[in-house]
């Protein structure tokens, strides 16, 4: 202990007696420290700290599939989901959930809220208590029991925060709901994360399965479901119990439904709870905290340069500290310890960069990537910090410090005013930089590939004209509409009034919008492959009016839809190009007959249409039919399993800016119906926009921490050359006695600079290459081996290089011979 302390207390005076030095040496690895920490703060929120519910590990998210028809993974069906329940012996507790989006009245203006129905089973298997009231008891998991729980912040919103909210009645849709509860602020569910089902409720109801839902046998698989497993009972059990059960469910179907469920094969799906919710954004912070990892090895190559050459300038000192008893265990110590203080310094200024950083990242995540908007720097957090410190003064110091000891006695003590060529030092110092420069390359061409990523996107044809279109999501709740009269006439009134404004082009209304329709359907294909054989998954839009047109999607052959199409008349399609081609590659679709299922109307083909990217422009087409919404049967449109019937979606387009005809949008909305709630106001531009947003975000982080890279590589190739300068000023002088010109001596030092930069481009090539494979659930149109990204690469970090060795080199040239050999 005295030793530590006496080291510790000459460290501080020799760092103190170089604060240049000290300076650089800590902002260097602060910098890397800081990107380490924030970044991890993130990763830590997101994926290594358990769900915020009782023993978490013990939670199994369950799902059905249909691989056979192309749907790996879909949500349970409530009648599949109560065979279930009834047959398993894996779990002690199973809840369904789905989110739903509800009119929300009874105070205050209607808006549309998240409501998320549940089963009165999940907040006791969660272990959730609610901070004011109840929550759900199992007898209201039953239709006709309109009870609520209220989230934390919609209970302060909209209510104030008071107590007496308990026994409230709010309407959902225009019905009566009593407040029974209200959740603790911190609890939150559905979590963010799962494609479905991972919206944050404001409020709860019970799930209260409906007669028609327990009987909609193959349709409606949107619940989430999530159980605990018994005590005793592994994952892999639970798994294989699931696999037979999928075969008793299929037994369970009425018998032409078997037959079409059988051919999809139906499985049931296992996985942790936390793996449902982190998985897809766990390639994201994996590569992110590589990319800082990378900037961390870079920063700390950088500050064992700056040692090994103070090193070189303290020969002196440690030959006289050896010459007096001093071990090399001894000095190796302390130079450790003057790493450890300059690690120190960086992780404390490392980690206040680190709620900057924080900040800055949460400030760009888009609301379309599921990462946590409140990250907290714990003690998780600054442990790591900590941990990353220490682990920093190891990297950077411990060859330095055996460079140094290994120094001879005599040679220091014996040299006049010039110091020592110290060989070793300088290829120590020339593996550095070449470390520093290969690490640079494997995070540019990461950066690089996400670039041509990024602009691949941006450059992808959408299939429709997003420019001057504005849209908005209508809703209509059930018990103000129950007809199918009424739905119909209400959207034929809004569409006609919207034509009617003033600067409106064109309008139309659809049950989904490019870039996130929803309802994927299978069907049947008169003449296709397998005809009354495989169903095909398709996508489907239901449209009125002119929405086509409206969203500028090109008629290639035949006509558009009409308002001579009605239900009396005979059923008809438009289907993409895509559709007709897979289906009837080398014949006309006019006039060819689709059909749902093998006891409904054939409807005959009689438009096609360009092809629309329905889902984010990193997913594939999918074929895409477009249905009249005047011919959806009454009944159906009454039912309306999946609700999208009773929500349509207007689209307008404009001759000016489209934001400017909100106010006039909505009071023709309000002039129908004054109670109505609109929701998602936006043009298509902003939802272009949006769907790049997550792509953007990877390039902008990682396209950070790159060029973070790319300086301290730099700024490490020029303080080498700048000492080599300095050290070989006498050696240049020499030279320039004898003649060498100044463009030799430029040639020599930039030939040393470029030669540790090729040979650490080299080594980054062959690792890159090794490693971008990583990244390719990332990309978009372009391959992780690219080679024009490689070239191009290779290319700027070359010539970032040179541009570094100029300066030092040009202060070579500036040798004065003669004040050179003065020095001798």
């Amino acid at each position: 202990m005295r030793n530590l302390l006496q080291d510790l207390r000459y460290g501080l005076r020799v760092l103190a007696r170089n604060p240049g030095f000290t300076a650089v040496a800590v902002v260097t690895l602060a910098l890397g420290i800081g990107a380490n920490t924030a970044i991890f703060s993130v990763l830590n929120a997101s994926l290594l700290r358990p769900l915020p519910f009782s023993d978490p590990s013990r939670l199994i998210a369950l799902g059905e599939g249909f691989p056979g028809m192309g749907y790996p993974k879909v949500g349970f069906s409530a009648p599949d989901f109560a065979i279930f329940v009834r047959e398993q012996r894996s779990f002690s507790a199973l809840g369904a959930f789905r989110d739903e989006h509800v009119d929300l009245s009874g105070q205050g203006e209607p808006e549309r809220v998240t409501a998320a129905r549940v089963a009165a089973s999940l907040f006791p298997m969660l272990e959730a208590k609610q901070m004011l009231g109840r929550t759900f008891a199992p007898e209201e998991d039953a239709p006709g029991h309109n009870v609520a729980i209220l989230s934390y912040e919609l209970w302060q919103r909209r209510y104030g925060g008071e107590a007496n909210v308990i026994g409230k009645t709010i309407e959902l849709d225009r019905q009566p709901y009593a407040v029974i509860g209200v959740m603790p602020r911190d609890f939150q569910f559905p979590l963010v994360g799962p494609t479905e089902n991972g919206s944050p409720a404001a409020l709860w109801v019970p799930m209260a399965f409906t007669p028609a839902e327990l009987q909609g046998w193959g349709g409606s698989y949107f619940n989430s479901v999530v159980g605990r497993l018994r005590p005793g009972v592994t994952l892999d059990q639970a798994r294989s119990e699931a696999e037979s059960l999928s075969r008793v469910i299929v037994a369970g179907y009425p018998g032409a439904i078997a037959d079409f469920v059988r051919r999809g094969q139906l499985t049931i799906l296992t996985e942790p709870f936390q793996e449902e919710v982190v998985g897809s954004i766990r390639p994201l912070l994996l590569v992110l905290m590589a990319a800082v990892a990378f900037v961390l090895l870079i920063a700390c190559a950088n500050v064992a340069t700056l040692l090994l050459s103070r090193a070189a300038t303290r020969q002196k000192e440690i030959a006289v500290r050896s010459a007096l008893g001093a071990t090399r265990i001894r000095l190796i110590n302390q130079m450790l310890t003057e790493s450890l203080l300059l690690s120190i310094g960086g992780g404390v200024l490392g980690f206040v960069l680190a709620f900057w950083g924080r900040d800055l990242i949460l400030a760009l995540v888009p609301a379309s990537v599921p990462l946590p908007r409140q990250v907290p720097l714990n003690g998780s957090v600054l442990s790591f910090a900590l941990a990353v410190s220490v682990l920093a003064a190891i990297l950077f110091g411990l060859a330095p410090a055996f460079q140094a000891s290994s120094s001879t006695i005599q040679r220091p003590l014996q040299e006049g005013g010039r110091q020592g060529t110290a060989g070793g030092s300088h290829r120590l110092q020339g593996f550095f930089v070449t470390v520093e420069f290969a690490l640079a390359l494997i995070l540019l061409v990461g950066a690089g590939l996400l670039i041509r990523s990024f602009a691949n996107l941006l450059e992808t044809n959408p299939g429709f004209r997003p420019d001057h279109v504005l849209t908005l999501n209508i809703p209509l709740p059930r018990p103000a509409y129950p007809r199918a009269a009424q739905i119909e006439e209400f959207y034929k009134q809004l569409v006609e009034r919207i034509s009617n404004l003033p600067g409106v082009q064109a309008a139309g209304v659809s049950s989904d919008l490019p870039l996130s329709a929803s309802e994927m359907v299978s069907m049947i294909v008169e003449g296709g492959d397998g005809e009354n054989k495989t169903p095909q998954a398709i996508c489907q839009s239901w449209v009125l009016a002119d929405y086509l047109q409206t969203m500028g999607i090109p008629l290639l052959r035949g006509r558009t839809l009409g308002p001579e199409d009605r239900l009396e008349t005979q059923p008809v399609a438009i289907v993409s190009q895509s559709f007709a081609r897979k289906f009837w590659p080398r014949q006309d679709a006019i006039g060819k007959r689709i059909r749902w299922g093998v006891r409904d109307p054939w409807e005959t083909i009689v438009g096609v249409v360009g092809d629309v990217n329905q889902g984010p422009f990193t997913s594939p087409l999918a074929p895409h039919v477009y249905r009249p919404y005047s011919q959806l049967p009454a009944a159906f449109l009454e039912n309306d399993p999946f609700g999208d019937w009773h929500a349509m979606n207007l689209a307008l387009r404009t001759q000016a800016d489209p934001a400017s005809l909100t106010s006039a949008v909505l009071a023709q909305v309000h002039s129908l119906d004054p109670d109505l709630a609109v929701a998602n106001i936006r043009t298509m531009t902003q939802v272009i926009s949006s769907s790049v947003a997550g792509a953007q975000f990877n390039t902008i982080l990682v396209g950070a921490f790159a060029g973070l890279a790319l300086f301290l590589a730099a700024i490490g190739v020029y303080g080498v050359l700048a000492f080599a300068v300095a050290r070989r000023a006498h050696e240049i002088g020499i030279r320039m006695a004898l003649g060498a010109k100044r463009a030799d001596v430029l040639r020599l030092v930039v030939r040393q600079g470029l030669r540790l930069t090729l040979i650490g481009v080299a080594i980054g090539v062959v690792v890159a290459l090794a490693l971008t494979r990583f990244l390719a659930s990332l990309l978009y149109g372009v391959k992780p081996t690219d080679p024009l990204t490689f070239v191009l690469v290779s290319v700027a970090l070359t010539v970032t290089a040179v541009l570094a060795c100029y300066i030092p080199a040009r202060r070579a040239t500036m040798v004065d011979p003669m004040v050179a050999l003065r020095c001798e």
